[in-house]
């Protein structure tokens, strides 16, 4: 696989949650070659911004995700109930250990993001859980690119750690540098570079960036399928009327 030749999706974090707004968001990844960004919403947030507008604007495809953060697994387990027929990325920010183990065993759930968060980390558990029920596990670059010193050799380690169980068991993965901000975006090439420090190829932080676009494109039809059987109009997700 020729490096940048499949579409790049970066998940970010857009205003009041992230300190960027999604048009700056979407500008910025344009910019630098995505060819799309999915937004991780915590559950509660609300935006009126039209997806399709932004997406013309700055020709790039936009897709509205939703992150679910709880340290309670009933609540995390009644948000998925809840609204997994209402976006087509549906993570869970990991990092405890309870948490980790649980969301790797929803077959509801795309993706379990931050694992690696407040000391957590992953194991061969929780990795073929993970494979066996189809929940992407994120490699997340956040903390090597804004980490310094030791703690970047440490997160380095820690990662590398990650990325060795989940190559070996050929666990499903997703790739990112978790922006808070337009000016914390990375460019697919600088991410490939930092996927190198950690043991990946091109090739597999490439995958990591599609996959994102792959679970939204996926789900999308599910949930126009959904709207559709229950009388909806149909139309593009996203769309504001």
């Amino acid at each position: 696989m020729d490096a940048l030749s499949v579409c790049m999706f970066e998940a970010v974090h857009i205003f009041p949650v992230g300190k960027s707004t999604l048009s700056r968001m979407a500008a910025t990844a344009s910019n630098y070659g995505f060819n799309g960004i999915v937004t991780r919403k915590f559950v509660g947030e609300h935006s009126d911004i039209s997806l399709k507008k932004i997406s013309e604007t700055f020709q790039i495809t936009v897709f509205s995700g939703m992150e679910i953060k709880s340290e309670k697994i009933s609540a995390l387990s009644g948000h998925i109930n809840g609204n997994r027929f209402k976006t087509p990325v549906l993570c869970i920010h990991g990092g405890d250990p309870s948490v980790n183990l649980f969301a790797s065993k929803q077959k509801s759930l795309d993706v379990l993001c931050h694992p690696m968060d407040s000391g957590g980390d992953i194991n061969q558990v929780i990795v073929k859980e993970a494979m066996r029920n189809n929940v992407c596990i994120e490699i997340n670059f956040r903390d090597i690119l804004r980490g310094s010193g030791k703690n970047r050799t440490r997160s380095i380690g820690k990662i590398r750690k990650q990325w060795d169980l989940i190559s070996y068991y050929g666990a499903p993965f997703v790739v990112s540098s978790d922006p808070a901000s337009h000016l914390e975006l990375r460019s697919p090439m600088d991410l490939i570079s930092i996927g190198e420090l950690i043991g990946m190829s091109a090739a597999d932080v490439e995958q990591g960036l599609l996959k994102w676009g792959e679970i939204a494109t996926h789900n999308l039809e599910i949930l126009r399928n959904e709207r559709v059987s229950s009388g909806v109009t149909r139309g593009r997700y996203g769309d504001e009327k």
